[in-house]
């Protein structure tokens, strides 16, 4: 019974993460505004879910598998929205009057 509730808040509070980020992210009106609000969220969120997925599920195998899948979203969610904002960055002229950018030789 415990196993369960421990579970149900944690996916209870990946959702409202989720839902919360998805209806906050019209009050921005700039994309890289949107875009780390989108990926945060989307990382805490689906962490959050997995993380009650792996305690309603016990330790196993595949407890294993979506300790893998946690790992893999920490990685891979920051990469992209990094990749994405750096395009952004490359192809919008008008960037320096939307929002503060420091540039690097890199970029």
């Amino acid at each position: 019974m415990i196993k369960l509730i421990i579970s149900t808040i944690l996916i209870v509070l990946g959702l409202i993460v989720v839902i919360t980020a998805a209806v906050g992210n019209y009050r921005f009106a700039y994309v890289l505004n949107r875009m780390q609000v989108g990926s945060t969220a989307d990382t805490l969120g689906a962490s959050l879910v997995i993380s009650g997925l792996i305690v309603y599920s016990g330790f196993s195998l595949i407890s294993l598998k979506l300790v893998m899948m946690i790992v893999f979203l920490w990685v891979a969610n920051p990469v992209a929205s990094h990749f994405l904002a750096k395009t952004e960055i490359i192809e919008n002229e008008d960037i320096l009057d939307e929002c503060e950018v420091v540039r690097h030789d890199s970029i």
